[in-house]
């Protein structure tokens, strides 16, 4: 079913939390039809599947999620689990709230093999009450079988999937949320609409699902950060003195980068001399940076939308035989969640079960180490032309 027209309330409706229960499938359904695990929508969409199942919405039920279930209030937890496992089948895994009769038989219904992954599944996003959504065709399909022939009863086409604002409800605060320095703890939409790509017409979509690229790559993309920046720098000599200047501009990311709270980015500078040790000249530091209570902002210096962020400093050797000047760019993709982790290992790893406290190092141990080397850029000495 192909349906191209707009409706005000589509995001208010389809958004609505908590979502319903899906309900039992038609009866004239396949086996295959009726199954919503992801692997059944592979069988068909195979390529969707392959990228999902590689992506981090594949993995918003992680150990790291899991482990915050004994700290955090039940208020709390249900409003993670809006976003983080939206449907109410892959919840009832998650949470007793959701294990009602009705939603139960849905499940049973609908995901009869049971739920192995209650992450971000296709039918987060495209199944409502056993209905299918998605983006309009490519190219314009002149469809003559009718709808209840074609499989899973064909689907509704909206525009609205191509939208930035389909990713709105998950990647912005409410309003209502924690504020800091007037700012929610995320404003990924707002950053966005107030940037030149909103302007453009250029969706979230354009950058983080290419061509329709079910990936939604990120902040831990080491290639797709790189095509989304320009590192430049010069070094002047003076009199024995040098004169560093550096620029990291944003060239292709529609928000403050890094979005969020989370990653932070080190631009640290190097004197790398001939026979000692090389020696830090400068670091800088490019993110948000708040305590782990998120209760005070201490500092904000990400880069806007085609802004860019500057160092200067001057730097005299004393004597000192350099022979190179270096720039490393480092992006530690989840450094407030392992500051706030080890936090909570120390403050109440005694205190959580003995599975939660094993997720919550597990989870750990994998975020300290997603760090990686975003740019290193040289300069020999006499370093007098920009690179």
């Amino acid at each position: 079913m192909f349906v191209s027209c707009s409706e005000k309330n589509f995001f208010e409706s389809h958004w609505n939390h908590p979502i319903s229960e899906q309900g039992l499938p038609p009866l004239h359904f396949s086996t295959l039809e009726k199954n919503l695990d992801p692997k059944g929508c592979g069988s068909c969409h195979k390529e969707q599947f392959q990228n999902w199942r590689k992506s981090y919405h594949s993995k918003s039920i992680s150990k790291g999620f899991l482990w915050q279930k004994e700290i955090l209030s039940s208020k709390e937890y249900q409003s993670c689990l809006q976003c983080h496992s939206p449907l109410a089948e892959t919840k009832s895994e998650l949470s007793v709230e959701f294990q009602t009769p009705e939603i139960l038989n849905s499940k049973l219904h609908n995901f009869p093999e049971g739920i192995s992954n209650p992450s971000i599944l296709c039918a987060s996003c495209h199944i409502r009450n056993q209905i299918r959504f998605g983006p309009p065709p490519k190219t314009n399909l002149v469809n003559t079988v009718p709808s209840n022939q074609l499989p899973h009863n064909g689907y509704i086409a909206k525009k609205e999937f191509e939208s930035s604002e389909f990713c709105k409800s998950c990647h912005t605060s409410k309003e209502t949320g924690v504020k800091l320095n007037g700012k929610r703890l995320m404003e990924v939409y707002t950053e966005w609409e107030k940037s030149p790509f909103a302007k453009q017409g250029i969706q979230c979509q354009n950058c983080h699902m290419p061509d329709r690229e079910h990936s939604w790559k990120g902040i831990h993309d080491k290639t797709f950060v790189q095509n989304s920046l320009q590192p430049t720098w010069n070094i002047i000599e003076k009199n024995g003195n040098y004169q560093i200047q550096a620029e990291l501009k944003s060239i292709g990311i529609g928000h403050e980068f890094p979005t969020y709270i989370v990653p932070k980015i080190y631009l640290r500078f190097y004197a790398i001399q001939k026979t000692a040790p090389r020696i830090l000249l400068e670091e800088s530091v490019v993110g948000r940076f708040v305590n782990t209570q998120l209760t005070e902002e201490y500092f904000d210096t990400r880069i806007k939308p085609q802004g860019s962020h500057l160092v200067r400093f001057d730097y005299e050797p004393k004597g000192k035989l350099i022979k190179e000047f270096l720039w490393e760019i480092e992006v530690d993709p989840d450094e407030q969640y392992i500051r706030s982790f080890e936090e909570q290992l120390v403050e109440k790893g005694n205190l959580l079960s003995k599975q939660s406290k094993k997720f919550l190092q597990e989870s750990l141990d994998t975020k300290r180490k997603s760090r990686y080397l975003l740019f290193t850029l040289s300069l020999k000495v006499p370093a007098s032309l920009p690179q």
